[in-house]
């Protein structure tokens, strides 16, 4: 859990920096969003006159139940029936008690703004979190359980060998639901915060101080456990069986490889494609979900 929330502001420098060599810009450190944290944790605390009691415990609250999410995420150790690391249902589900969290919150303080991003992501939500159960699903049929450190292991050494179609739809879904999960072009734009194109960055508007810096560490958070997620659905390579230094070392390594080059895919992303306009967002996870689907027919037949 403490190497997830540790690396998962590392990931989002090192996607801004990539971002900005794109663009042919020099761009900030991969460690600025460390030094923004520690500015917003050195702040007061300013809030509005109509946020109650719960406004001040939802920052908390989320930044909880996505480090929650981050348990059950194989890391560097595939799973086994005696050690069981977590459900993906489970995973799914504190995901979004997270996003909940933050709508609720950005409801409380009664902004203008805030309820504008909250209504925008309660409407991405049900266009998201049903194409990530479906592609669990997929993969719970062919491992026979939803238990994620067994769903990694499953495929075992032949990994690369044991893609079938179901695996390529399911991988495909994933690849077109990242920007949404994550909060990046074409769905949503973290760099701005004009009211007519956020969306995630809307509901953040109204917190201050460390319970911002609460909020942005959950968002790095979730990030990396999306990655994670991904990596460990698709491409278990280098999970450890044991728990020798050897192979927990290489299974580190191949974890910080594999989050490196699905960040790289985000950054690549964001920076050959405009950002979609709000109505325009359902057609395109529409695609996600088609394959999501198809995938989950072609397990069941």
């Amino acid at each position: 859990m403490a190497f997830l929330v540790l690396l998962g502001p590392l990931v989002t420098g090192a996607i801004q920096k990539l971002k900005a060599r794109l663009q042919s810009r020099t761009g900030a450190s991969v460690l600025q969003p460390y030094r923004d944290l520690t500015k917003l944790l050195r702040k007061g605390t300013v809030e509005a006159d109509t946020a109650s009691g719960l406004f001040r415990m939802i920052p908390v609250l989320v930044l909880a139940a996505t480090v929650a999410a981050t348990a059950l995420v194989p890391v560097v150790r595939a799973g086994s029936p005696t050690f069981p690391l977590g459900d993906a249902l489970l995973l799914l589900g504190l995901l979004a008690l997270a996003r909940f969290l933050m709508a609720v919150g950005a409801l409380d303080a009664g902004g203008a703004f805030g309820g504008m991003g909250a209504s925008r992501e309660m409407t991405i939500a049900p266009l998201v979190e049903p194409v990530l159960m479906m592609v669990v699903f997929s993969a719970a049929l062919a491992a026979g359980t939803t238990e994620l450190g067994t769903l990694a292991a499953h495929r075992g050494s032949s990994w690369l060998f044991a893609w079938d179609a179901a695996d390529f739809l399911g991988f495909a879904a994933m690849i077109v639901l990242l920007p949404a999960e994550t909060g990046r072009i074409p769905v949503d734009n973290p760099d701005t915060h004009l009211e007519l194109t956020m969306l995630h960055e809307g509901m953040l508007l109204e917190h201050s101080g460390p319970g911002l810096a609460c909020m942005v560490l959950a968002s790095h958070t979730r990030q990396i456990v999306t990655l994670g997620l991904v990596s460990s659905l698709f491409f278990p390579v280098g999970l450890a069986v044991g728990a020798g230094a050897t192979a927990l070392l290489f299974g580190v390594t191949a974890f910080v490889v594999k989050v490196a080059l699905l960040a790289t895919y985000l950054a690549l992303v964001e920076s050959s494609y405009a950002k979609l306009r709000l109505f325009r967002v359902p057609q395109y996870l529409g695609v996600g979900f088609v394959c999501a689907l198809t995938a989950l027919a072609l397990r069941i037949l």
